[in-house]
């Protein structure tokens, strides 16, 4: 199963640059779950406690309007992911996420983060650095966009 989830990370855009070894250690932290279509996998206003990694299906993240209708934000694939701030911050989700097809999701918590940090503070670090290499992507783009 590890190495079924090293192959996974390995396609994943967060975790594909990081080395073998840093993917090993990562890999023992995740869990992997799946999701039927229609699952909410988070509501807005919900505590963050997992970052979610698409490994194969289809989730959208939307918030409702004034008139309770749902506007779509995003759609994540394989690859993608969502609800990172929940490893630097258990704070509450902006938005709600379901599945839009059967998906299989490899979880990885605030906890097994933390445990990260006080086990292999390098690959931790490493991953730190590829969130905010991320993060700093999205908001150029944000500014772009304005």
């Amino acid at each position: 199963m590890v190495e079924e989830i090293i192959r996974a990370l390995k396609k994943n855009k967060l975790f594909k640059s990081l080395p073998e070894d840093v993917l090993k250690e990562i890999a023992h932290y995740i869990n992997v779950r799946e999701f039927k279509k229609g699952r909410v996998i988070f509501f807005e206003g919900d505590t963050g406690r997992y970052l979610y990694l698409v490994k194969s299906g289809k989730l959208e993240v939307y918030k409702r309007n004034r008139n309770d209708e749902e506007v779509v934000l995003a759609v994540f694939g394989p690859g993608d992911f969502v609800g990172e701030m929940a490893l630097i911050e258990e704070t509450t989700r902006s938005a709600t996420c379901r599945a839009i097809e059967d998906s299989e999701l490899m979880l990885f918590s605030h906890r097994a983060f933390e445990d990260l940090i006080e086990e292999s503070p390098k690959a931790a670090a490493r991953l730190i650095l590829e969130i905010a290499k991320i993060l700093s992507k999205r908001v150029r783009n944000m500014q772009v966009s304005e």
